[in-house]
């Protein structure tokens, strides 16, 4: 196996779509928030339980036939899905959204994405400096 099959082997795959994935969180947490004082209003989150392990394990999607358009496409990276969140308590307007609950989940998310993008930085780093050392 070669340096840079050992620089690419599944990492660079699985960190771009953990990024993905942290992206897509990141826009249903900016919709609470955004939507804290709308009535009857549910906050929403992205559930990828799994996905990021399926993604470094190298494991592909189950084989399942999809036989209705309304079935969810588990063959894809759409199984991360939104979901009601109900971590926050239902005022009496019907909205459940705690800004202070939202805000925190969003410096979470936001700092798995800057370690995300800080090791496929390092990645691209580990490769330029082979093409670098192979061109000497």
């Amino acid at each position: 196996m070669s340096l840079i099959d050992n620089i690419f082997d599944r990492s660079i795959p699985a960190l771009t779509q953990g990024l993905d994935l942290f992206w897509k969180r990141n826009q249903a947490i900016t919709s609470n928030i955004s939507n804290a004082e709308t009535p009857a209003y549910r906050a929403v989150d992205l559930n990828f339980a799994g996905q990021l392990e399926k993604a470094f394990e190298g494991q592909s999607a189950n084989n399942l036939l999809k036989t209705n358009g309304k079935h969810i496409d588990v063959a894809s990276n759409q199984r991360a899905h939104l979901v009601e969140d109900y971590s926050g308590a239902t005022k009496g307007d019907g909205n459940n959204v705690d800004i202070d609950i939202q805000m925190g989940k969003l410096i979470m998310n936001s700092g798995q994405y800057s370690q995300g993008t800080n090791l496929v930085r390092k990645k691209l780093h580990m490769l330029r400096t082979a093409i670098r050392e192979a061109m000497r």
